[in-house]
């Protein structure tokens, strides 16, 4: 994550001793924050943000937006995504990862605790679809997918003993696995966010 606090402050005229008094943090942090060796917590983004009189997203350089098309259970909880191709407006928009390609990610929220500890409830999980249907990268994989009931899941996704269908595994021994599932679509994770790492942001 890159921000644009050297910019800000010069096109203000201001020093970074200014910002150092009004965040109340030591020199060194904030110039690591400009220099880009530091990353900012979600909560000092805000701070910053409200220092300069600006939104947070105004403080982000080249973050690409990502709608949360929706919501995938982890457990007990059944939840359907709003829109499984996040072209709508989605839940709310959060800051796609530099690593992941510039186009076709979708971003989705976790809801139970299935997964745990690898995924917690309410973090975000990015994906790509590149198939109509299964995946093949997605078989063996954590994955996102969606029940021929209309559940979007994250889960350990297996093949099951009956041709079409699959077994859905998690990470926690408290959920038991389920078999002998059909699925409509499966598609690998690529990242998971913690929820008080997510960067919030502006379509």
């Amino acid at each position: 994550m890159k921000l644009k606090i050297g910019k800000i402050l010069a096109e203000r005229g201001l020093k970074q001793r200014w910002l150092v008094e009004q965040l109340d943090v030591s020199p060194g942090y904030v110039s690591n924050l400009v220099a880009g060796t530091k990353r900012p917590s979600a909560q000092m983004l805000e701070r910053i943000a409200e220092v300069f009189e600006l939104p947070a997203s105004a403080i982000l350089e080249g973050q690409r937006p990502v709608a949360v098309a929706g919501k995938v259970g982890a457990g007990n909880t059944v939840v359907e995504l709003v829109d499984a191709y996040a072209k709508g407006g989605g839940l709310y928009h959060v800051a796609a990862p530099d690593d992941l390609p510039s186009s076709g990610i979708v971003a989705v929220e976790v809801a139970g605790d299935s997964m745990s500890p690898l995924i917690e409830p309410g973090d975000i999980v990015f994906f790509t679809r590149h198939f109509v249907g299964i995946d093949p990268a997605a078989i063996g994989h954590v994955s996102i997918c969606q029940t021929d009931d209309g559940r979007a899941l994250i889960k350990q996704i297996r093949r099951g003993r009956e041709e079409g269908t699959f077994d859905l595994y998690s990470v926690n021994s408290a959920h038991p696995p389920e078999y002998g599932v059909r699925l409509v679509w499966a598609a690998p994770w690529r990242r998971a966010i913690r929820r008080q790492d997510v960067e919030f942001v502006d379509p």
